[in-house]
């Protein structure tokens, strides 16, 4: 079964942060696809050595409450090949990043299959990165700080793109 929305997490660090996103996944129906170093639950043919596997299904279990078992999950190797089957299964790919070229996340059109791409928590994602995306979303700012928490934005914007809240 595919879901209409995605969440490309990449190079997250934080088993919170990723358990997070997966309880926002659950509230909305969502899919999670992890990538790279991205801590994810246990998946078929795991070449993660055990210990590894399991500190990571700990991790995201304080913050996912169970939601890292129900909500449909896949991991990749490489960034590139998660957005190449997202947009062979024909969905939107959105940057959620602040950039020169971003548009306001509540003025973007809706899609019926969007695949949104979350960076590193410092980094964000690189303009390499970017460049495999069809559009960049931004959540605006009118504070001191310059950006969110990953976790709290990828919430703000599965919920508005979700199309529910």
């Amino acid at each position: 079964m595919k879901s209409s929305l995605v969440i490309i997490l990449q190079n997250l660090r934080s088993a919170q942060n990723v358990g997070s996103v997966f309880r926002t996944a659950d509230a909305v129906g969502a899919a999670v696809w992890t990538v790279g170093i991205t801590p994810h639950p246990p998946i078929e043919n795991d070449t993660r050595p055990p210990y590894v596997a399991d500190r990571a299904e700990s991790l995201l279990a304080k913050t996912a409450l169970g939601a890292q078992r129900t909500v449909l999950h896949r991991h990749f190797d490489e960034l590139s090949t998660a957005i190449k089957l997202a947009r062979h299964d024909n969905y939107i790919i959105s940057a959620l990043e602040q950039a020169e070229r971003s548009i306001n996340l509540f003025e973007a059109p809706m899609s019926p299959l969007r695949a949104i791409v979350c960076g590193t928590e410092v980094g964000g994602l690189t303009d390499g990165e970017l460049a495999l995306c069809d559009e960049i979303l931004e959540i605006p700012m009118i504070g001191a700080k310059e950006s969110l928490n990953v976790s709290v934005a990828a919430g703000i914007a599965l919920y508005y793109l979700s199309g529910i809240g």
